[in-house]
């Protein structure tokens, strides 16, 4: 292991907050996750010094991850009497037995602590959540990933931000922290737990990573988070090529629903295509899915090869089917969803994650219908319209047809699969279809030229994590 030069710790942490929260709130209110090793107390004793200049505030908060041991208490202990002489609010919380047979006892842990810190910061306005993983963290994130397998969004290892999550110490090793803590006389005690050998990883960061830097490579760890940064730069690149080509592909949006055009997606190369549809899919199950190599394998055989007709089942009850040349990405099972809209409102529909659109319409061409927007005549009286998935019996009377038919037949007549069918959006009036949300209005929606009531209708995705 080489040593790096002494860096200016209180200047590093600086430095990063003025970056990453400029231009946020005057004084933003930092939540400090502390375990009460050198690592996390460095980060507190850093932050209580940089905030003396009134730039931001912070608190402090504790897990006690193993609540039948006296060191877990006598941790929490030293974290409080230092949060105390300091003047900063400390918040403290049990770990509570959740075993899963599904995850590991560290993934569990970690899970716990990062809702645990979440639920904290929401609960006292916090801006931020400021961890201290560092170097060596970042190292055996990724040759753990390395070794049980991973895709390049894994081996960029530990995001330097995740949201509201700063990591500041990334780029510090952790003989530099404890230094810092001796140096300034800060108390610190280390979880015996992090020495059993027992733990995958505990055995990567006692013994593997020490081989390697003997056997192998004494700058290992360096390595790895290069490794890790090129990763994460590779994958910038790969997910603005996934938005693209998602974006390019979408044919319709809405929730529990979503299809892609083949055609489309296949003139992106098969990295991309992978990623299309997992994003597909994580968006349908409403989190991300969690996918095995197979999975992908599977992904890219069914949307080069497959026929129509096909389909394949996913995690977190995601159906993928294939008509034509379209995919239909959906829930198995889908409710029947209505709900009632007023012309001239815009208005969010979570059920949907969909959100209206209107503006009045003057003069020129009119759209039909055929995608999300529509051009709509709605007088006599104006009041309101439902939004609804199709119904078996419902009727319609397309634009420029002679009369009404089955609705059903007219979705058949155009090439929609029987399942598609059932999850087609419909604007109605009184008791009259005026809309088939994607295809083309009805006769009786015709806009009249200089007429009052000419309406323009936008059905466009809604992110409901973006709301205020």
């Amino acid at each position: 292991m080489r040593k790096q030069h002494p860096v200016d710790l209180q200047d590093s942490l600086k430095r990063f907050l003025e970056k990453q929260i400029e231009g946020t709130n005057a004084a933003p209110l930092l939540l400090i996750a502390v375990s009460g090793g050198a690592d996390s107390m460095s980060l507190l004793d850093l932050s209580v010094k940089l905030s003396r200049s009134g730039s931001f505030g912070i608190v402090a908060a504790h897990l006690i991850h193993h609540p039948d041991s006296p060191e877990a208490h006598e941790r929490a202990k030293l974290v409080e009497e230092f949060c105390r002489a300091n003047q900063i609010q400390f918040f403290s919380e049990v770990l509570v037995d959740t075993n899963s047979p599904n995850r590991s006892p560290e993934e569990r842990m970690r899970q716990e602590r990062y809702r645990f810190l979440t639920n904290t910061a929401s609960q006292y306005s916090c801006d931020y959540i400021l961890t201290a993983h560092h170097a060596d963290d970042q190292a055996e994130t990724i040759l753990e990933r390395i070794i049980t397998g991973t895709g390049l969004r894994g081996l960029a290892g530990i995001p330097e931000r995740r949201d509201n999550v700063l990591r500041p110490f990334l780029s510090l090793r952790k003989y530099q922290l404890i230094d810092y803590c001796e140096v300034n006389e800060i108390p610190y005690a280390d979880d015996p737990a992090n020495f059993e050998l027992n733990s995958p990883r505990n055995r990567i960061r006692r013994v593997l990573i020490p081989d390697l830097e003997k056997s192998f490579n004494p700058d290992v760890q360096a390595a790895l988070c290069r490794l890790g940064c090129w990763a994460a730069e590779a994958n910038q690149i790969i997910e603005s090529q996934v938005e693209q080509a998602y974006q390019k592909s979408r044919l319709n949006f809405q929730k529990g629903k979503i299809v892609l055009d083949i055609r489309s997606i296949l003139t992106y190369f098969t990295l991309i295509q992978k990623y299309v549809l997992r994003r597909a899919i994580s968006e349908v199950a409403g989190s991300e899915v969690r996918l095995k190599s197979t999975d992908f394998e599977r992904m890219v055989t069914f949307l080069q090869n497959s026929r129509s007709g096909a389909y394949l089942f996913f995690a977190g009850g995601v159906r993928v089917a294939r008509h034509r040349d379209t995919l239909i990405i959906s829930q198995r099972k889908l409710t029947d969803y209505s709900i009632t809209i007023f012309p001239g409102q815009d208005q969010i529909i979570p059920g949907l994650s969909l959100r209206t659109i209107w503006k009045e319409v003057n003069a020129g061409s009119y759209n039909a219908g055929c995608g999300n927007q529509a051009d709509l005549q709605i007088t006599d009286p104006p009041g309101p319209l439902i939004l609804r998935h199709a119904r078996v019996g419902d009727r319609f009377h397309p634009l420029g047809a002679p009369g009404e038919k089955r609705l059903f037949r007219f979705l058949n007549d155009r090439n929609v699969s029987r399942f598609d069918k059932h999850t087609t959006l419909v604007l109605q009036k009184n008791d009259k279809i005026i809309w088939v949300v994607g295809h083309r209005i009805s006769e009786k929606a015709r806009v009249i030229p200089g007429t009052d009531g000419n309406w323009s209708l936008s059905l466009v995705p809604h992110d409901l994590d973006s709301a205020e």
